[in-house]
């Protein structure tokens, strides 16, 4: 059990050419992506341009004050729902990611929030019909990263516990101290339950913020498959009974820095700062 890693070849194509976004989406944050959805959401993206949050972590002191939803109906009806955020409070963040984690057949938008004096938090917001309209709404929100300018960055989603429901995994402070949590939605909170040290998804200053992949194996839990905090070596994490990390292998090191980490069957693709792509597989 393990990681190999080996030139990529043919195996890790470059990133796909994001599907063209509508025209309600045009005036959207810059640099930022319009995420398209198959259930009640069509599309979300991020507006509202703001300084007011004037932290650099993804390279610009310029954030999202507002999230945009085209909504979808059965009768094929659409229209733009938003949700602005209070003065103190912005979306750092610069990917909307739609998943439905409470199973109900609808999408939830996940994104990173930052507040003025407590710093960056997840939260999931939802389209409920409230008045005979549609209108967004905080489903939960998980605890703040401490403080002003203290920044997290979400991983993805997976039952990580076995226990047949979505987990919400994240990095928090990736740059200074990085540490993978594992939460449990609850609503109107995420409850964190696992946590592992020495991790970074995430270089200070950079728009990407894909640089760590959820594995799946059959019969087996899902394995995390992220950066040390160099940057320079991958761990490959895994949630398992009776409640505790197990690492699958010592930490594996790559022969450069790596700048994205994307998904493939069996294990990832990680693109280095120098240009080197490299094929990572996670071995039975």
């Amino acid at each position: 059990m393990g990681l190999s890693v080996e030139p990529a070849g043919a195996h890790c194509a470059p990133p796909a050419t994001p599907i063209p976004a509508p025209a309600e989406a045009s005036s959207r944050l810059p640099d930022s992506q319009a995420v398209a959805g198959s259930k009640d959401i069509a599309w979300v993206w991020l507006g509202s341009p703001t300084r007011r949050y004037p932290h650099g972590a993804l390279g610009s002191p310029v954030h999202a004050g507002s999230v945009h939803v085209l909504t979808r109906s059965p009768g094929g009806h659409t229209g733009v729902v938003t949700l602005s955020l209070p003065v103190h409070r912005v979306f750092e963040d610069r990917v909307p990611r739609l998943v439905d984690l409470d199973g109900d057949g609808r999408d939830e938008i996940v994104l990173v929030e930052a507040d003025a004096l407590r710093g960056a938090s997840l939260v999931v917001l939802g389209l409920e019909q409230r008045g005979g309209q549609r209108v967004i709404v905080e489903r939960a929100r998980g605890p703040h990263a401490g403080s002003t300018f203290r920044w997290l960055n979400p991983v993805g989603f997976a039952d990580f516990d076995g226990d047949g429901a979505l987990d919400v995994a994240s990095v928090t402070t990736p740059h200074i101290g990085g540490v993978l949590t594992l939460h449990h939605m609850k609503p109107p909170a995420l409850v964190p339950f696992a946590r592992a040290l020495d991790v970074s998804n995430h270089r200070m200053g950079a728009l990407e913020q894909q640089l760590a992949v959820i594995v799946h194996q059959p019969g087996l839990r899902p394995t995390i498959i992220v950066p040390d905090m160099s940057r320079q070596a991958l761990h490959a994490l895994r949630w398992e009974a009776p409640g505790q990390w197990h690492e699958l292998a010592d930490l594996k090191p790559l022969p450069g820095t790596i700048e994205r980490l994307t998904p493939r069957p069996g294990g990832a693709c990680a693109w280095l700062v120098d240009g080197r792509v490299l094929q990572v597989t996670l071995l039975p």
